[in-house]
């Protein structure tokens, strides 16, 4: 049957803005789109030529069913750790509307591989509206418990446009600096953004029942931190100042983060251990084989070609 009528929420964000672009972008099938940003959030409302945009207050569950209401799917591109407050009330609201398809926003790692889990539940109170665990397991349980919604979570491990442009803080190639986690030598996965949004769009275009409760792996290469430094290096034609910090260095600014209580920075730090440390939550090489089935077109970028991409970008 396919989704062809999307509800959208998050109009800004790495993953929205380039999620959307390729979703409006899709000539065949034309998507019918409608997308939801915050009520009172303090920024105007985008205008997204070719879509519906609609300020919502999340927590009003009524006006989420009446919106929801006839459409195919939902995806959600909220960002940080109130997405995983907003998935759930975006969940319970397409549930009561009958919506086919919910996709959450779980673009990282695999939350849910052993290693991440112990290290998204160790150190400290997680709080359990913004736990990503528990999050994921409740779109998992969707499987188990037969209701008019399923769900599709695409997990794409690292974001290669931020780390190489520098946004992340490891890499900094205005600098000439990088930050290597232990030994820099574990390998690890990730794509584009631009690789992600097409990924999107093609999981879309397949058949239902083979996404349908799938936790699909997407990646566009496979690395590591010394060898993103090398290229960088010879691309540049100058040394990196390399610095070094442990896993255990990092856990114990997790921690710290735990108990002060800020969510946001605690996630971020567990994000970056989990993706360099080597435990495999980060490394998704069975994600390097999807296509899509064959609706993903885009060419894979090669590491040099990404790395120049970004010092274009930030005009290092």
């Amino acid at each position: 049957m396919g989704f062809t009528k999307l509800v959208i929420a998050g109009s800004t964000g790495w993953i929205a803005d380039h999620a959307i672009r390729a979703i409006l972008a899709s000539a065949k099938p034309k998507y019918d789109v409608t997308i939801l940003t915050r009520a009172n959030g303090g920024k105007e409302v985008p205008s997204l030529p070719g879509a519906k945009v609609i300020a919502v207050d999340y927590c009003n569950h009524d006006q989420l069913v009446k919106i929801f209401t006839g459409a195919d799917a939902i995806l959600s591109f909220i960002s940080g750790p109130p997405s995983k407050i907003v998935d759930k009330l975006l969940l319970k609201a397409a549930q009561e509307a009958g919506i086919r398809r919910i996709f959450p926003s779980e673009y990282t790692l695999d939350i849910l591989h052993q290693d991440a889990v112990t290290l998204l539940t160790e150190g400290g109170n997680w709080p359990d509206d913004s736990s990503p665990v528990l999050t994921a397991r409740k779109f998992v349980s969707l499987a188990e418990e037969g209701g008019p919604t399923s769900f599709t979570t695409l997990i794409p491990s690292a974001f290669m446009d931020g780390w190489l442009e520098g946004a992340f803080g490891s890499f900094d190639p205005t600098n000439r600096k990088v930050t290597v986690v232990d030994s820099g030598d574990f390998t690890f996965s990730g794509c584009t953004l631009r690789y992600l949004g097409a990924a999107i769009v093609a999981v879309l275009q397949m058949d239902e029942d083979k996404t349908k409760n799938k936790r699909i792996h997407i990646s566009e290469i496979r690395t590591t931190m010394n060898e993103i430094t090398e290229v960088f290096e010879e691309t540049l034609g100058a040394k990196f100042d390399k610095a070094h910090i442990t896993s255990q260095e990092l856990l114990g600014q997790r921690n710290a983060n735990l108990a002060a209580g800020n969510p946001f920075s605690e996630l971020a730090v567990t994000i970056l251990v989990g993706a360099f440390n080597g435990c495999g939550a980060g490394d998704l090489i069975d994600g390097l084989d999807f296509d899509g089935d064959g609706y993903l077109a885009l060419k894979k970028k090669t590491l040099k070609e990404m790395v120049i991409e970004a010092l274009q970008k930030i005009g290092a």
